[in-house]
């Protein structure tokens, strides 16, 4: 009987093992890495409560019925949409009820890993849609609780054909209908440099559009917006603007450098 209640102990430790071994240690990477999750490592900061109250725009939006797969991008490069992409995604989790899936879509130039100071994956989003691999193998659990990824994979020579695929149009769609509860971020690449992210526009319920100020054309931010339907355009986030700080007085110089453009994707 000793052997058998031994055995009955060691199954159900590796057990226990494998479930930590399934979750990705990002706790201790992002309070390494403080230009990247502002709502983990700066909760009290002006900038953490910008993305509550972003959080609160997506979830109790006016219409009364919330997005639940959200693409966030940009009209260029170093804009900012990964790293409110991903900001958004963890500020979502930390409500009560809400569940989180953030997947990486730019294939081209995949960020998400980095804000959450993982490494690389082999395995992800390109696999998946390659054929390589079921997505329950792909997704990535974290310590944040409620929150998974689904990060980008090796890197790609097709990524428009690839995100372009019935299999990607699929993959939103399952995500999106699995459960209730649960909300998808999608990062992918900026809209007037590629061509995929306009196909996904159609696919997903609500698209942000991160404006970086001072920095982006306005003729790209109105081509951008041209290519984004009025009714799914849930906002624009105008990154790294902080002159409403200049009306809170002695509060403005804790606030002064708590902007959206400490991220360039």
């Amino acid at each position: 009987m000793s052997k058998i209640y031994e055995a009955l102990e060691k199954a159900k430790q590796e057990k226990r093992a494998g479930e930590r071994l399934d979750l990705v240690p990002v706790m201790d990477r992002v309070r390494k890495s403080p230009g990247g999750l502002v709502v983990l490592n700066d909760p009290y900061s002006h900038m953490a409560e910008c993305f509550r109250f972003l959080r609160y725009k997506v979830i109790r939006p006016p219409s009364g019925v919330p997005p639940r797969t959200i693409l966030v991008t940009s009209a260029l490069m170093g804009e900012g949409k990964t790293f409110v992409a991903c900001n958004l995604a963890v500020s979502i989790s930390q409500s009560l009820e809400e569940q989180v899936l953030l997947i990486d879509a730019d294939l081209r130039s995949p960020g998400v890993h980095e804000v959450f100071g993982l490494r690389a994956y082999r395995e992800g989003l390109s696999t998946y849609l390659a054929g390589q691999l079921p997505l329950p193998e792909v997704l990535r659990k974290t310590e944040i609780p409620k929150l998974s990824i689904l990060p980008a994979g090796n890197s790609t020579v097709i990524p428009a054909e690839l995100l372009s695929s019935a299999r990607m149009k699929g993959l939103i769609r399952e995500v999106r209908d699995r459960y209730a509860d649960r909300f998808v971020i999608i990062d992918t690449s900026p809209l007037e440099l590629t061509s995929e992210t306009a196909v996904l526009v159609h696919e997903v319920d609500a698209v942000i559009l991160v404006v970086r100020h001072g920095q982006t054309p306005r003729d790209a931010v109105k081509s951008a917006v041209g290519k984004i339907q009025k009714k799914k355009l849930l906002g624009i986030v105008y990154n790294g603007y902080d002159e409403p700080l200049k009306g809170y007085g002695k509060y403005a110089g804790y606030y002064k450098g708590y902007g959206y453009g400490n991220r360039e994707k």
